[in-house]
């Protein structure tokens, strides 16, 4: 058999079949519709202490919710008196009110002035009768006034005044209202500790400070009041805050959650009262909560606790 060899051979690309040769590449066809777009990425901006910020609104959010809390009242401190003579101890201070709301993003200005209130500071110990705590700081979204400004409000916690706790100002928090502060000892009667900050009206998140413990004109000395623990976790006692021993001790400052930064905070516990020393100073509240009562005191010389701080408000606004 004769073979013919092909000289030189045929490109790789051409098929020796004949109708079989293989053309160049067509043009780039157009380019296709654009796809949806994906959900915006979710957004938080937070502020847990004291001062004016500014908040800006992401870009392609539709939904905003802002949780905001009022800040606490400051204890007030125990009163102070000779040797044989009663002393009371000081009320609790107030928790301020928490909110949570859910707003439509375009119905918002691109930034909002934020404002963090400030704990109610404690009522200074003293030689002679009681100083009251002051109020709480409010917490705002939007600043300014009138309807298109002044968005949303979370009202403060009132200082003690007084052995009496202090109150928490109006309106209905969907965190709930704050929690009363509790009522410092008389020192009349017996020898009975200050009263605990309770959740009256509310307090779901926050509570009030315990009342500050007394002493009698007999020279008996009484504990200071507990803080209650906020309804969300009501029941369970390791959230209620010691009030101070008798003889002087410092209340213990509020409880907060190991987990979360914001929210879940009891009072400070009430300062014992004392005879023949210092009255036991209240503990500071936290997040919101109130601040607890001074202890009173009597003898030579000596001083009333002061009452404790309240806790800071803050403001959390997520945007998605």
């Amino acid at each position: 058999m004769t073979q013919i060899q092909v000289w030189p051979p045929p490109p790789a690309s051409i098929d020796l079949i004949p109708g079989n040769v293989q053309g160049p590449p067509g043009p780039v066809g157009p380019q296709g519709p654009q796809g949806v777009p994906g959900p915006a990425a979710i957004n938080v901006q937070k502020w847990l202490t004291p001062g004016t910020f500014t908040w800006t609104k992401p870009a392609s959010v539709t939904v905003v919710r802002v949780l905001m809390q009022g800040a606490g009242g400051g204890g007030a401190s125990g009163a102070s008196a000779a040797l044989g003579v009663a002393a009371s101890g000081g009320g609790g201070g107030a928790s301020g009110i928490g909110l949570e709301v859910q707003l439509l993003a375009a119905d918002l200005p691109p930034t909002l002035s934020v404002l963090v209130g400030g704990g109610g500071i404690g009522g200074v110990a003293s030689s002679a009768g009681i100083n009251n705590g002051s109020n709480g700081g409010t917490s705002q979204f939007g600043t300014g006034a009138g309807p298109s400004a002044d968005f949303l409000r979370a009202n403060f916690g009132g200082g003690a005044v007084g052995a009496a706790g202090g109150v928490s100002q109006s309106g209905i928090g969907t965190f709930g209202s704050g929690g009363l502060g509790g009522v410092g000892a008389t020192g009349t009667g017996g020898a009975s500790a200050g009263s605990s900050g309770v959740g009256t009206g509310g307090g779901m998140w926050t509570t009030g400070g315990g009342g500050g413990g007394g002493v009698t004109a007999a020279n008996a000395v009484a504990a200071g009041g507990t803080a209650s623990a906020p309804v969300a976790v009501a029941g369970d006692a390791g959230w209620i805050t010691p009030g101070g021993t008798s003889g002087g001790g410092a209340g213990t400052p509020a409880l907060v959650s190991a987990i979360l930064s914001y929210c879940l905070a009891s009072g400070g516990g009430g300062g014992g009262g004392a005879t023949g020393g210092n009255g036991g100073k209240g503990g500071d509240g936290a997040r919101g909560s109130g601040g607890g009562g001074g202890g009173g005191a009597n003898g030579s010389s000596v001083l009333s606790g002061a009452g404790g701080r309240g806790g800071d408000g803050y403001v959390i606004v997520i945007s998605w």
